[in-house]
Order: structure tokens, then sequence, then C-alpha cells
């Protein structure tokens, strides 16, 4: 039994509630909120169709058959036409852009096109290369947090003049002239709290001349530790890991956008194959139905000079014609279905620039299906991509949110920081010796505080965050309705063609045995020749309604599984191996 997706949605939101930290009363009322508004969604899509049963496709019982069969003539009819009555024919598929009129074609069975689509098909490449950018921008992210080392060096010479002066040793007027060579290194982390932990040791060459000490130069050094701490405003893993979150969300999307990709894909294939099978039977049809007008034309033109009239020798000419058209259109059909299914697999060893046509090994099956409308919504609920897309996008507001929920806040800033001093007279190792001694220790502290008065800005940008966020809630459920509506239609799809198919079928062979009846005549009055190129037409059109029927039958299974975003593992793919591929 499957979880249903407002179980998910649940989870995701209570999850975001309990790693949310620090956030404000309003901000955990509006994410009850939220989270009821989606609850409440998928329990009234659910309870609507909570009683519907398993149903399975089913079609009246025909009346041209229980007559056909009681007379023994079903065989005959389906010899005369449908696509069984096709097997050996061989295909004439005209001329390509080559010139060529034996054009050379590659078997391809439906599972081969779709294996060669998700390798190859450049949208799908396209869509791979998404999470592997979204990759690329977590670590970015995450680099936030590694650790930076820094150097600093300077130097210093100053000469500056000074008033007169009583001391010993000074002239009037004179000056005072200082060069300091100071070198700093250390490193620098953040930290998840929101502070900056800075450790850094540095030293200077001092020279003063004159010098009040009794050196003129020294040295000095130091080791400071030191870290800067938010308390309110933008404190908090919420607000400094934000933009990680953000990124690994943008990363589930990109992959949700690749399954939904390969799900079109896959779909697209799955249609193309059969609009191709459906124009090579449409062919088929064509082509019989214009040799037969070849055929009557001949006895006609035989038996001018016995009884066939001129009329209907002319007639048949017209019809021939007509038929003739529609033959040409009936291979470009065939040649566009085949390059539009090359475009989708894009293949190496089948080109589209090429003119080798795509010849399918399968026929479009009419085997019955069964499903029921609760599984089918539910299991949509939770596969579909754009409802797994439009969770994130709720995450994604509920973490924008709390980081302006803390930017109201004011800034008070804890600095606090502690230096270790030496000093020494012949070299920088002395000073650095002198540190040990731990004579000379400075302690630091410090508050800062600022807030804008009104705080107008701040709390503006809350009521964004916040009006987003609800505006992703009514876009999940807007998007829930349209997945449901999908589903529904394609399921009515299903049962009308799969109706059809049998209306089709019916007709067909009461087609073809009317035109039975109507071969095992010989008249060639104008009015028989009338009836007769009809009852070919006929035959010809529920033919073509036929196969049509069968093939838009097998597309929408496909698109069935599509719309509840299980067609990936109804043909076998693993979507882990394929999002998993970058190149």
């Amino acid at each position: 039994m499957q979880t249903p997706l407002y179980t998910i949605g649940t989870g995701c939101l209570i999850a975001l509630t309990l790693t949310a930290g620090c956030v404000s009363p309003l901000s955990r009322t509006l994410e009850q909120e939220l989270h009821e508004q989606l609850v409440l969604s998928q329990k009234a899509y659910r309870e609507a169709i909570a009683a519907g049963p398993v149903i399975e496709l089913s079609r009246p019982d025909s009346q041209v058959e229980k007559f056909l069969i009681e007379k023994n003539l079903l065989e005959q009819a389906d010899r005369l036409g449908g696509p069984t009555s096709y097997q050996g024919v061989e295909l004439d598929t005209g001329r390509d852009l080559m010139g060529d009129t034996k054009t050379k074609s590659v078997s391809m069975t439906l599972q081969r096109a779709i294996e060669l689509s998700v390798r190859n098909n450049l949208d799908v490449k396209l869509a791979q290369i998404i999470p592997a950018i979204s990759d690329t921008q977590v670590t970015q992210a995450e680099a936030v947090f590694d650790a930076t080392i820094f150097s600093n060096f300077s130097f210093q010479y100053l000469d500056t003049p000074q008033p007169p002066t009583a001391a010993i040793g000074l002239a009037a007027f004179g000056a005072v002239q200082q060069k300091t060579i100071g070198f700093e290194t250390g490193i620098r982390k953040l930290l998840p709290t929101g502070g900056q932990l800075t450790v850094s040791t540095g030293f200077n060459r001092n020279e003063r001349n004159p010098s009040f000490f009794a050196v003129n130069s020294f040295y000095d050094s130091d080791v400071l530790v030191s870290i800067t701490q938010p308390l309110l405003r933008n404190f908090g893993s919420d607000v400094s890991r934000s933009q990680i979150m953000l990124a690994e969300s943008a990363r589930e999307s990109a992959v949700e956008d690749l399954r939904g990709q390969l799900l079109t894909v896959v779909g697209n294939v799955e249609q193309s194959y059969w609009q191709l099978v459906f124009a090579r039977q449409q062919l088929h049809v064509q082509q019989r139905l214009y040799y037969k007008t070849i055929d009557l034309r001949k006895i006609i033109e035989k038996r001018l000079i016995q009884d066939a009239r001129i009329d209907s020798y002319t007639d048949a000419l017209s019809r021939e014609e007509l038929r003739r058209a529609d033959l040409i259109r009936a291979r470009s059909a065939v040649r566009q279905a085949s390059d539009a299914l090359k475009q989708l697999i894009y293949a190496n060893d089948l080109p589209l620039s090429a003119e080798t046509l795509i010849s399918p090994l399968e026929s479009a099956p009419d085997l019955a299906m069964s499903f029921s409308l609760l599984d089918s919504v539910s299991t949509a609920l939770q596969k579909r991509p754009e409802l797994r897309r439009a969770l994130l996008e709720i995450k994604d507001a509920s973490i924008r949110e709390r980081v302006a929920d803390n930017q109201r806040l004011p800034q008070l800033d804890l600095a606090l920081s502690t230096r270790f001093n030496g000093v020494g007279l012949t070299s920088v190792g002395s000073a650095y010796d002198a540190l040990g001694d731990g004579n000379f220790i400075d302690y630091i502290a410090g508050l800062n505080f600022e807030m804008p008065l009104g705080n107008r800005g701040p709390e503006a940008a809350l009521a964004q965050r916040q009006l987003e966020r609800k505006a992703t809630v009514v876009n999940y459920r807007r998007t829930a309705q349209q997945v449901v509506r999908d589903v529904k239609d394609t399921m009515r799809a299903l049962d009308t063609a799969y109706e059809i198919i049998g209306a089709a079928r019916s007709a067909r062979r009461a087609a073809g045995e009317r035109l039975r009846v109507l071969l095992a005549q010989d008249e060639l009055t104008p009015d028989f020749v009338d009836l007769m190129l009809r009852a070919q037409e006929t035959l010809a059109n529920a033919e073509i309604q036929e196969i049509q029927a069968m093939a838009e039958y097998n597309t929408a299974i496909a698109r069935y599984y599509q719309a509840i975003g299980t067609l990936l593992e109804r043909n076998g793919i693993e979507f882990g191996e394929v999002a998993s591929k970058k190149d």
C-alpha cells in the first residue's frame, strides 16, 4: 500500500518545524495553518473517490460480429480487411529525398526505441546537466563555512615634525622618524551560529629616532583569539545555513525536473512509435485501395467493347487518381512519422539527416486494462514531479520566511577577544619567547546594538515572505487539481479508445462483408461501379479508423502511466542510474 502524498507533505512541514530553530509564534501559527491546508486538500481528493471500484475496460457485444459468426463469414471479412490481412504484404514507401525508391529501413521494437531515447535524447542530456550544476551550487553555499587563511604585510615610514621641546637631545622644530615592518597571519571561520571565530598571530619590527626608550629598535608579537557572535539578528543556523538549504532544495527540484523530462520523452516516444505503426498501416490500406481501383479500371477497360459504359470507365479513372493522391500523402506521413521517432531517439547510427526508415516490429495490441480511480489518483499525488516540486517550493518559502522573521530583530552583536603580547629586543624569536611568560594579556569585550526606527523594511519583507509562502500552498493545491484532471482525462481516453476499437472493427467487418457480396456479382453498370468504388472506400476508411483507434488506445496507455508518474517503472527504467549520468 502506497503512502498518500499528504502524509509526505505533512512530514516535510513537520521536519521544517523541528529544524526551524528560534522562530516567532507568528511563524509557528502559519506553519500549522499551511500544514492543515495541505492535509485538507489531499483529504478532499481522496474522500471524493473513496468508494470507487476497480474498473475493467469493456465494450458491448457487436451485432455485426454475432451475425457474421452465425453465418460463418467472420474469417472471410477479416481476410478482406483489417491489420492481420496485410501480413506478408510488401510496403511501397515511394521515393525518398535522395531519389531512391528502395529506402533502407531499420527494424525496431518499442522497448529499444525507449532505451535509445533515454540514452541519447538531447532534452534528457540537457536535463541531466542541471542537477550537476545544482551540486556545484550546493558546494558553493557550503563553502562559506570553510576556514580561510589570511596574511597581511605592512610597511610604514613616518617622518613627523615636532614642535619645540625642552627634552634633552631634541632640537627645536625637530622631527621623529618611525619605521615599522609588520606581518600577520591567521585563520578565520564562519560558525553555524552565525558568528565568526578568528585566530591570528603577528609581529612588528619598530624603529624610532629619536626614541624615548632605552633602545631605538625593538620587536613585538601577539597571538589573538577573537569571536564575534550575533545575539539577535543573524543568529542561528536557520540564517547561516539558509543558502545551503535553498541550494539543496534547488538540486532536488532539478532532479524532479529531470524525472519529469524523462516521463515526457518516454511518453512521446511511445506516442511516436504507435503513430508510426498507424502511418504504416494506413499506407497499407491506401496502397491496397489504389491497386483495387486499378484492377477495377482494367476490368472495365477490357469490357468497354462489351457491356461496360464509358462513364463507368471515367469514374474509375477519376477515383484512381484521387486514391493515388491519398497514397502519396500516406507515403509522406510514414516518412514524417519515422523522422519524428528518430529525432526522439537520436541514435548515432540512425541520424535524422539520413533517409533511413524505422520499421516497427510491434503491432498495436488492444488488451483490456483494469484500473481504480482511487489508486490512480493516490499514486499520481505521490509520484508526479510537479507535486514534488511544489512541496519543495513550500519548503523554500518556509526557509525564506524564517530568515525574514529573524531580520526583524535588532542587531545585537557580542565581540570577545583575548590577545597575548610579547616584546623582544634582538629578534622576532625573542618577542615570541616573551609570549610564553603570559605577562601581558589583553581582554576585550563589546556589544554593538542597532535598530532602525519603525523597522518598516524588515516588517514588510516578512509580510512578503508570508504571502509568498501562502502562494506556494495555493500553487500546490492548483497543481494537485491539474494532476487529478490529467489522470481522469487519460483514464477517459483509455475507455473511449477501447470502445472505439470495437465499433470500428465491427464497421470494418460489415464493410468487408458488403464488399465480398459485391465482388461476387458480375455487373459493370455505372451505378454498380459507383457502388463498388464506394464500398472499397468504406472498407478502407473503416480500416483506418480501426488502426487509428488502436494506436490511440496504446498511446492512451502510455499517457495514463505518465499521468500517474510510473511510466519509467513500467518500462524498466532505473531513474537513479539515469539521474547520476552526467556525460
